[in-house]
């Protein structure tokens, strides 16, 4: 099965729904790193070296207590679980214990496990820490079972089902506490559930449910669904019952799941001893009971629990009895015979013309030349369609059974049946080729080849793709297609599609993987290859464009001392004895220009020169030494400007795009500003730009991130609806060593930073800024930060606007 997780609404990705992609998921969603790739693959050593804000490191992100509870780290102050045992909670040396972990500052020693004596053994040992991963899930799942947390599995909480995957992710993030808090367990009230990011567990729970995680609880219950004749029940929605009687949990729980393409349902794990049933279509099942560390199968034919062994043994589904020597066709006529009509044996059988057309069974698309079989009468006849999919002229009887199939591997696969009737006379019976989801799997000497990269040769295409840790490619084919299996430019293996195997096998030699290890090498290189090239290109393109810059200053320069030079010149030239004027000179027009210059000053003061100037926008920043900064140059872009609702209102506005201004660092001068927005709000008009310059350097030594101002239209996004003419924007509230830079800051969490907010607010004010919106989570709320106004939803970001616009004209 393939478990597809919904990160945000841009990025939607898909994964193995077993312990291998479990593993990469969360480590997609910790660290960025991509494990379908090789574990030292740049993206992931990249990946496994990063440390957050926080102290978190690595592909999963792990703390301090996290790698303590697992024997890598000794804590902070050496103090052992034998230190504490039978320690008062309150006393001084199990709050010293507990203190160590608080920060997540790495100063203590390591137990040498596994080779790890330090914070740098850690982040250059990806392998180690994928290794480690799993021992933290094991540990985790004996916490679930230690305090009888597995009694919730199935049920419904604050809307969200738990599953064993969903709880284990969830205690990753936040620890037992947190998920006892969650599911309402009165010892663990008051934990956190919310991790330093703002993230809650209900996320984690929700994004991670239903993996199948091989090293968790040994007890599983696979359930497949096919209807009367035996075909599998595809996206059937069914209700899943559970009863159990248990220390925190009794009575029923009910949940709605679907099964996948293949007719299977996501796996179950319960406690032991709770009684399953399913319910479709009015339908209830025989009941199951989930047995302790054993794996268990059922297959559920048109809703009866069938009679096949419980204990699994094997991946493949077992297969419904056939009837001793009758084919499927043979058993549906034999059904059909008694409530056929009665035919008098004079009268002629009626024969029917029709057309049958095989089409892709996920896009519907004709599949042009194909061949296939048809079976009548207990004949099989080979058939193939035209350049649209269709072969006409099929002739039948009435009432006849036609079974449709494609080629297998030394066999017929059945993939559609119909009966002939007097309404199918010249039509066509349009028939789908399913789409058949499976795994390749790739062994070299009975060893998995994991994080390899193959090539799947299919439809006239080569496909490059990857195993995963568990030398494992998951792959989606028409069913009865030929496709080969091999490495870069080379076919080494041809197989067929078989909609009854779930997993292909394919066995290589060291040649194969050593050639396939080569091409990616070259691969690599080429991409470096290419990226240097690039990388010298800007190079020359910013030296040559730096190089004009510095032209144009030297001109511009030596125009103004010559101006000066002549100014001197006319004022001798025009005066007589006594300095009185014999004529007089007019004031000379001032220097021609395409650039606005914005002069920003410590105090907060900011002039403006060549104010009626269209093409650029200049912004100098002055130290209260005097020192001079220059912050960049670019082009202002001509928008409308627009009103309330954004309704234009006659004349323009001329926008800056804030990303070419998002960093400057000279000696103590320095700041940097991010700005993330899906809807685009990078752009500010040149007094608010000069302003919030002049602020955040004047703030000192600080990043700050906010979602912008307007659009490039000089829009405001909704929801929002004041942030037009690049006049007012937004920035995350400031966070406690940081934290802001990694997610948003809300006014209730503990890592909200009230002294540098207000720092900030008093800042934006002396250049000029009016409005600031700030509040509580709660509706109708109070104002957050001294000297600002109560909004609702502003308890996650900081609202600038309506600067005064009182600037010098020079």
């Amino acid at each position: 099965m393939i478990k597809t997780i919904k990160f945000d609404k841009n990025d939607t990705k898909n994964f193995e729904n077993n312990l291998a992609g479990f593993i990469e998921a969360v480590s997609f969603k910790e660290s960025s790193s991509d494990l379908s790739l090789s574990i030292d693959h740049p993206i992931n050593t990249r990946a496994a070296n990063k440390v957050n804000g926080s102290g978190y490191m690595g592909l999963f992100q792990f703390g301090e207590e996290a790698l303590y509870d697992l024997g890598y780290y000794l804590g902070d102050h050496g103090i052992s679980y034998e230190d504490i045992k039978g320690a008062d909670k309150k006393s001084p040396i199990r709050k010293r214990w507990q203190s160590q972990f608080d920060s997540n500052n790495w100063i203590g020693k390591w137990s040498g496990k596994r080779n790890i004596n330090s914070k740098l053994d850690f982040l250059r040992n990806p392998q180690i820490q994928y290794e480690v991963i799993k021992e933290w899930i094991g540990y985790l799942c004996n916490q679930l079972r230690n305090n009888n947390l597995n009694e919730y599995f199935g049920r419904t909480i604050q809307g969200i089902e738990v599953s064993e995957s969903g709880a284990i992710a969830g205690m990753h993030l936040v620890g037992i506490g947190g998920l006892g808090a969650f599911l309402g367990i009165p010892k663990f009230q008051g934990s956190n559930q919310i991790d330093g990011n703002g993230t809650h567990i209900s996320k984690y729970i929700e994004m991670f449910n239903h993996f199948d995680l091989e090293i968790c609880c040994k007890r599983k219950i696979y359930i497949s669904l096919t209807d009367s004749e035996k075909s599998a029940l595809a996206n059937k929605e069914v209700v899943l019952v559970s009863r159990y009687d248990g220390k925190y949990v009794s009575g029923e729980s009910r949940v709605r799941v679907k099964s996948d393409e293949h007719g299977k349902l996501p796996v179950i794990v319960r406690h032991p001893n709770t009684e399953i049933k399913i319910i479709a279509d009015g339908k209830e099942s025989n009941s199951i009971l989930q047995k302790a560390n054993e794996k268990q199968k059922a297959t559920l034919s048109d809703f009866t629990v069938s009679s096949y062994p419980a204990t699994l043994e094997a991946e493949n589904s077992p297969q419904p009895k056939p009837q001793a020597n009758k084919t499927p066709q043979e058993v549906r006529n034999e059904q059909a015979a008694p409530s056929s009509p009665s035919v008098d044996s004079t009268s002629a059988l009626k024969d029917i013309q029709f057309n049958v057309q095989i089409v892709e069974g996920d896009s519907g698309k004709p599949i042009p030349n194909m061949n296939f079989f048809l079976t009548y009468k207990g004949n099989i006849k080979k058939h193939t369609a035209n350049n649209n999919g269709v072969r006409q002229g099929v002739v039948a009887e009435e009432g006849q059974d036609i079974e449709v199939s494609v080629e297998g591997d030394g066999y017929k696969q059945v993939i559609h049946h119909f009966k002939v009737d007097a309404a199918l006379n010249n039509q066509t019976v349009k028939v789908r080729l399913p789409v058949h989801s499976f795994s390749i799997s790739v062994t070299q000497d009975g060893q998995r080849v994991a994080n390899t990269l193959f090539s799947i040769f299919y439809r006239g295409r080569e496909i490059p793709k990857r195993t995963n840790a568990s030398g494992i490619i998951t792959v989606k084919m028409l069913t009865g297609f030929v496709f080969g299996f091999g490495v870069k430019g080379k076919n080494l293996v041809p197989s067929r599609v078989e909609k009854s195997v779930v997993t292909k096998g394919f066995i290589v030699n060291a040649s194969a993987v050593k050639a396939s290890r080569l091409h990616e090498v070259a691969d690599e290189q080429q991409k470096q290859q290419q990226a240097e090239t690039a990388r010298l290109q800007q190079q020359q393109k910013e030296a040559a464009e730096k190089k004009e810059k510095q032209a144009e200053e030297e001109r511009k320069k030596a125009k103004t001392e010559a101006d000066k030079n002549n100014q001197a010149r006319q004022n001798n030239s025009y005066t007589q004895n006594g300095g009185r004027p014999i004529t007089t000179v007019s004031r000379q027009a001032p220097v021609t220009s395409d650039t606005t210059r914005y002069h920003i000053y410590h105090n907060g003061k900011i002039k403006r020169e060549n104010r009626a100037a269209t093409g650029y926008a200049e912004f100098i920043y002055y130290d209260q030494n005097g020192g001079a900064h220059n912050l960049g140059k670019s082009r202002f872009i001509v928008a409308p400007k627009r009103g309330k609702s954004n309704v234009t209102v006659g004349g323009n506005v001329y926008l800056i795009d804030q990303r070419k201004h998002t960093y400057y660092r000279s000696d103590a001068i320095n700041y940097k500003w991010t700005i993330i927005s899906d809807s685009h709000r990078y752009y500010l008009n040149g007094i608010t730009m000069a302003a919030v310059l002049g602020a955040l350097i004047d703030y000192g030594n600080e990043e700050f991130v906010g979602s912008g101002f307007s659009t490039i239209d000089a829009k405001s996004a909704r929801p929002s609806t004041s942030h037009i003419n690049g006049e007012a924007g937004d920035f995350r509230y400031l966070g406690i060593n940081g934290v802001h830079k990694n997610g948003a800051v809300w006014t209730n969490y503990s890592t909200f930073d009230m002294a540098a907010n207000t720092k900030f607010v008093q800042i934006l004010r002396k250049f000029g800024f009016g409005t600031f919106l700030t509040g509580t989570k709660e509706v109708g709320g109070t104002a957050k930060v001294p000297g600002t106004s109560y909004w609702d939803g502003h308890h996650h970001h900081l609202h600038i606007g309506r600067h005064s616009y009182n600037v010098e004209d020079i």
